[in-house]
């Protein structure tokens, strides 16, 4: 035993000169030591990030509504978490319900139905989709409310819940399911009281969005475009909660005749399967997950996301397939760069989403490109430039896959009619293939009500004078003018039918009997071949995978375009030339762009803060107010452009 013990001395003795051998080597060698160092504090700092972010067994998913959720496509920058770090996306909901629907370390999830979010019914069926795809894998689902809606229509927040497994309500609340009626507002009569005299110009007869300007109550097109709209979600919406109640279609019909319901009578009416309190839903739901509140672990949904990888992401080394280019589009289309949420957006500019388009285009490991279209129209130039760019993409070899969300309607349906497929919910709000004009003539209400006079000189004090007042907000339309402008709407509408006939496969006498302005549910669109599929984004990278070859067992590789963040841009120096902007995709003005309305937004939100510590004749302050000034007079100009003419396609 004694020779033992002296054998692991000599070991430890050995072993402290071993370490003392190589500390006096690292000192000899600093750049070394640093090295070493440096590495362990990154491999340390790896394993307990690894560690934190841990996913632990019987995890529970979590969804709460009452949060502020974020329903834009635009991606939430690190920037905008840094000003509002309780933003919540709703895609990285739906991202993390996939996720965790392929995740045997989640075994269920539970949603709050509550708060004043406000979820289009497109919003609504993408959710919805993503909560089957997750009780397709075997996973429990509830819901759970005080309320569908205390005193309003309970219809959309009954429509997401109907989907899980197990809806529950208190036993106060109340299910206000009802045959909602909606009213439209008229101001033909208060333009007139303000001497107020529009111009109005559409093609065709449905093309009904300016009717409240010159009407007192719906045109007859109005109402048949509009019953049928109405018809078409009732249809969906009924269709979804039969099936996912078990109930036939007659029964929900006369369910919704027969609202509002008690909690008692939601219940015998087999519309929920409990009356229960927010804590007794987790207790039940822990009973028949067979676990224990100890057992299992509570997760909220966003922050799921943020500890496992990207659903999209990259696996190992180079995409071996391809990329799938995913480029986001919202709000009005207009020309010159997109506006993001702190300078008026978000918005579409054709400069921002053509360089976008080109950006990927060029990138040679791209093999499909998805648009993701959020937007009810705008400007017909600016959707011009973007249906052009998707035009010479696909003469590169790139597959273009569009997927629609709440809205594509007109301009967004014009530059998204020649891709190669088309995704579409089935109550996305699309077509309206036409074209409108409207201009104001406010002379009457600056001289009557206002008591402003004017007088006016011409740039040519010799030259014909006919169309001087062409853009006037002191004057309608001559006779001379109005032939013009008809002249234009008419060469639009030709343009856009056309474009329409070329990139959808169809006929010119198929495309005017589905145009004239009509607007048209995602549902009906897919009958009538104005789109190819129902479904999300999820369902549109299925499609590009599909066009482009990729197995359906695999997970593609999914980049958004532009590359460039916006603290990049922030700090990028100017291009030296377009094509240097083409490789970037982002226009030279948009560093500008999202330095003024990020700074705008930063000074907003501090200012009290500021106010504090500066003096009032600090130069930081001054150079805040004057962004702050700056940003509400371009806001003002582009209302005073507005009310001399706008158009709208």
């Amino acid at each position: 035993m004694s020779k033992i013990i002296h054998n692991l001395q000599n070991m430890e003795i050995d072993s402290f000169k071993k370490l003392g051998e190589v500390a006096k080597y690292l000192n000899q060698h600093p750049m070394l030591r640093s090295f070493l160092i440096s590495t362990g504090f990154i491999v340390t700092s790896e394993l307990i990030k690894l560690i934190k972010n841990r996913i632990k067994s019987n995890t529970i998913l979590e969804i709460d509504f009452t949060n502020t959720i974020d329903t834009s496509d635009v991606d939430i920058s690190p920037i905008e978490k840094l000003l509002d770090p309780n933003i919540i996306s709703f895609r990285s909901l739906l991202e993390a319900i996939e996720k965790a629907a392929n995740d045997k370390k989640v075994i269920g999830l539970i949603v709050r139905l509550s708060g004043e979010n406000h979820f289009s019914l497109a919003n609504i069926q993408e959710f919805r989709n993503a909560v089957s795809y997750f009780k397709s894998k075997g996973k429990r689902t509830v819901a759970f409310t005080d309320s569908f809606c205390e005193a309003g229509s309970g219809i959309g927040r009954y429509y997401m819940a109907s989907v899980f497994h197990d809806v529950y309500m208190a036993p106060s609340g109340t299910l206000n399911l009802i045959n909602t009626q909606y009213d439209f507002a008229f101001i033909k009569k208060t333009l007139e009281k303000l001497n107020i005299v529009p111009d109005t110009i559409t093609r065709k007869e449905y093309k009904n969005a300016l009717n409240g300007l010159v009407n007192e109550k719906l045109t007859e097109p109005e109402k048949e475009s509009m019953n049928a709209i109405f018809k078409s979600l009732y249809e969906q919406i009924i269709e979804d909660i039969a099936k996912d109640r078990s109930l036939t279609k007659e029964r929900v019909n006369e369910l919704f005749e027969s609202g509002p319901f008690s909690s008692d009578k939601a219940l015998v009416n087999k519309l929920i399967d409990s009356t229960l309190y927010g804590d007794e839903v987790y207790t039940t739901t822990y009973e028949k997950l067979e676990t224990t509140k100890k057992k299992s672990n509570l997760l909220y949904a966003h922050r799921y996301n943020s500890k496992t990888k990207p659903l999209y992401g990259k696996k190992f080394g180079r995409s071996q397939q391809g990329i799938i280019a995913l480029i986001n589009a919202e709000g009005t289309i207009h020309q010159g760069t997109s506006a993001n949420k702190y300078n008026g957006g978000p918005s579409i500019g054709s400069d921002s989403l053509v360089l976008a388009i080109r950006s990927a285009t060029l990138d040679k490991d791209v093999k499909a490109i998805v648009i993701r279209v959020n937007s009810g129209g705008g400007s017909y130039i600016a959707s011009d430039m973007v249906h052009h760019e998707i035009e010479a993409s696909k003469k590169a070899g790139k597959k273009i896959v569009i997927s629609m969300g709440t809205y594509c309607a007109s301009g967004g349906y014009f530059l998204s009619c020649n891709a190669d497929r088309i995704v579409a919910l089935g109550a996305t709000l699309t077509g309206s293939i036409g074209v409108l004009t409207a201009k104001f003539n406010l002379k009457g209400m600056w001289e009557e009500k206002v008591h402003v006079t004017f007088d006016a000189l011409h740039l040519n004090p010799d030259g014909a004078t006919d169309n001087s007042t062409y853009f006037s907000s002191l004057h309608n339309y001559t006779e001379k003018q109005l032939a013009e402008v008809n002249s234009y709407m008419d060469f639009i509408y030709e343009d856009f039918t056309s474009k329409v006939s070329k990139g959808r496969r169809l006929t010119r006498d198929q495309v005017e009997e589905i145009a004239r302005g009509r607007v048209w549910t995602g549902a009906q669109a897919l009958k009538l071949s104005l789109v190819d599929k129902l479904g999300g984004l999820k369902e549109a990278i299925e499609v590009a995978k599909e066009l482009v070859g990729i197995a359906s067992n695999v997970q593609p590789h999914v980049v958004t375009y532009p590359k460039e963040s916006v603290l990049s841009q922030l700090l990028s120096s100017t291009a030296n030339n377009s094509q240097d902007l083409e490789r970037r995709g982002t226009p030279a003005q948009a560093s500008i762009s999202h330095s003024i309305g990020i700074s705008t937004s930063i000074f907003t939100k501090f200012s009290t803060l500021t106010k504090l510590i500066l003096l009032p004749n600090n130069s930081i302050t001054s150079f805040a107010n004057t962004l702050i000034y700056n940003q509400k007079n371009s806001n003002i100009l582009s209302m005073n452009q507005s009310s001399l003419i706008s158009s709208s396609f």
